[in-house]
């Protein structure tokens, strides 16, 4: 090969390795934004603020007790004692000794644990419970669109928010359908100031005014809200702990009244129009809210009530069908123990019409004219006939669980779809 070629060929492969290796940066730029951005399933060690499970290795059974990692703290118990920073920089599923000698795994939680084991103030859904729940409301989300088109946002209100714990199934099921939230990272290197302004912004300030333009960006929201602001503050303190706040940022917290709610949100966003694809009820009272929430709901949107007992379900039976509101049942279900099973729940004509059709055809006398007889007997029958037609709302609930397994404990769901308005 002569110089020139050989000159050339190098100068090629320059070229080549230089954009290989531009590539080869980029994308470690990117999977380093991206773990960022978010915390993975395959975490390689633990760090400070990290929320883990220490569980006694020769007692795996046990719940074992849930900690915040910070460097500086200690676990006490009646084993000993464990230093944090003997934890920091573990992986999951290593052990670690106390002062006394006993050995403890350590486990990163899974969101049934962590739901589990926080601190409560109100007993929270079961983590099976919760698991169908979420289930039967068939969420469906996709991935941001790369076109950078904004589509109707997926909005589900969560009314009950309790402990958090369907705040935070319902956040992960849609999560995926949100563009990653930007963080402190971005704009700050671990050797700037705390007090660095960019722009005429400080940090705090350009990190809120970044989180509120992101959120105006989401595709999907959860609103949850409860009527205690106590409830609601501490159940935002659960979903924010979850692996660093992962799920927090698609949940918006409200505090007050349903109707209240939902009638300020029609007034704020200037328009009749349904924005609800789906509604959680799990609050006393539920039927008196009913009628309030189906101009919110899209047809064909999901309404869920969960209560503790089937005669609350039965009374958002009664109201849709006394107010004649767009919703069709779709099912009932007890949910408990890990099983759960259906019940028959609806409005049935009387048979008690069938009795006074017997006492009302009862023989006369032999010794009337027979033609007399059969003339009156034909008058009662036609205003038998009228009766029976005005009395075409008469009805009487059926409400018997359908054949399966037996449930202990729990509550019951009804499921129901908004239809058009008649």
């Amino acid at each position: 090969m002569s110089p020139a070629l050989l000159s050339k060929r190098h100068s090629q492969l320059s070229d080549d390795t230089l954009r290989a290796a531009q590539f080869c940066a980029e994308r470690s730029q990117a999977r380093r934004e991206l773990s960022l951005l978010s915390t993975t399933s395959a975490r390689s060690h633990f760090t400070d603020g990290d929320v883990v499970i220490l569980r006694e290795k020769r007692d795996s059974s046990n719940d074992g007790t849930l900690i915040k990692l910070q460097s500086s703290k200690v676990v006490h118990n009646h084993r000993g004692t464990i230093n944090h920073s003997d934890i920091i920089g573990k992986q999951p599923r290593q052990t670690t000794n106390s002062s006394k000698g006993t050995t403890f795994r350590i486990h990163e939680p899974t969101l049934a644990e962590y739901v589990r084991l926080t601190p409560r103030l109100v007993t929270p859904v079961r983590p099976s419970d919760t698991n169908l729940i979420v289930s039967l409301l068939d969420i469906h989300v996709d991935t941001p669109s790369s076109t950078g088109a904004n589509p109707t946002p997926f909005e589900i209100l969560e009314a009950g928010t309790g402990h958090g714990a369907l705040t935070l199934h319902l956040s992960r099921a849609i999560h995926a359908a949100n563009p990653p939230a930007a963080t402190q990272s971005h704009y700050r290197t671990a050797q700037e100031p705390e007090d660095a302004v960019y722009g005429g912004e400080s940090f705090s300030d350009l990190e809120a005014s970044t989180l509120d333009m992101w959120k105006r960006q989401r595709n999907a929201i959860v609103h949850t809200l409860d009527i205690s602001s106590k409830h609601s503050n501490h159940a935002k303190k659960i979903v924010q702990g979850f692996r660093h706040g992962m799920y927090a940022r698609n949940v918006d917290f409200h505090v007050g009244d349903v109707s209240a709610w939902i009638a300020s949100q029609r007034i704020l966003r200037e328009t009749g129009d349904p924005f609800l694809s789906h509604v959680f009820l799990d609050l006393p009272g539920a039927n008196h809210h009913l009628s309030n929430i189906a101009p919110a709901l899209h047809v064909n949107g999901i309404l869920a009530v969960f209560n503790p007992s089937i005669t609350q379900i039965v009374e958002c039976v009664e109201t849709i069908r006394g107010k004649k509101m767009p919703y069709l049942l779709d099912q009932v279900i007890e949910l408990g123990a890990g099983c759960i099973r259906e019940w028959d729940v609806r409005a049935v004509k009387v048979r008690a019409t069938l009795k006074k059709t017997e006492e009302r055809s009862t023989p006369v006398p032999v010794d009337e004219d027979a033609a007399e007889v059969g003339k009156e007997q034909e008058v009662r029958d036609k205003e038998l006939r009228e009766d029976v037609t005005n009395e075409e709302d008469d009805r009487a609930m059926v409400c018997r669980p359908k054949a399966g397994q037996l449930v202990m404990g729990g509550g019951f769901l009804g499921i129901w779809r908004r239809m058009e308005q008649v």
